[in-house]
């Protein structure tokens, strides 16, 4: 299974070339005056619910990740379409919105089907800077993503996570990976994180 995941780790930074598009922008505060609909449009095979109601926020996302990312995407991000669903965490405030949408990753071990990793890909109202002055998170690098201003953080009360977040018209993208220790050997999260975010950001240049 290793030497599986190691030809699915290279087809994904193969896919990036491909993927950014070249009139990405950098713009961190555009604002967002409606909210996200029901309705996809990338193609997605399974069915999800609306996303939450955002008549709270002042300043409402567009950007709905589990509308907005195709099953292709996250085919080529090495995860499973058929896990797609609107993440837990999902928050909508006067100052925060926060719309997001998890995947995990599978492979057979001994006939059995395991789970090695989920990702959640959120998109909020937050700023980059939000994430820079924030004391739980540890920003190791601060290069671009896609033409996008962008920064890679540790979040270091939960180790086994890794994360990218990228300026979008909505505010910031985020891209958090979370690997499972146990019988099939995966690279920590932060070896994997700018390859992710790279695939994950390119739905944002297809709206």
């Amino acid at each position: 299974m290793g030497r599986i995941f190691t030809i699915g780790v290279g087809f994904i930074a193969a896919a990036i070339v491909s993927g950014c598009s070249t009139t990405s922008s950098g713009d961190t505060e555009d604002s967002a005056s409606t909210t996200s609909t029901a309705t996809s449009k990338a193609s997605i095979a399974v069915s999800i619910p609306p996303p939450p109601d955002q008549k709270q926020s002042s300043k409402p996302v567009r950007f709905d990740p589990c509308l907005e990312i195709g099953d292709d995407l996250v085919t080529r991000a090495g995860f499973d379409p058929s896990t797609r669903e609107r993440s837990v965490g999902d928050v909508v405030t006067d100052l925060l919105t926060l719309i997001g949408c998890d995947f995990n990753r599978t492979a057979t071990k001994d006939g059995e089907k395991v789970i090695s990793g989920s990702i959640s890909i959120e998109s909020s109202n937050r700023t980059l800077d939000d994430i820079r002055t924030n004391p739980e998170r540890t920003v190791f690098n601060s290069d671009p993503i896609c033409g996008r201003a962008a920064v890679l953080y540790r979040t270091p009360s939960l180790p086994g996570m890794c994360s990218a977040a990228v300026a979008s018209p909505d505010g910031v993208l985020d891209v958090s990976l979370t690997v499972f220790p146990g019988p099939i050997a995966v690279p920590q999260p932060c070896d994997q994180i700018r390859e992710l975010a790279d695939v994950f950001t390119s739905a944002l240049d297809e709206k």
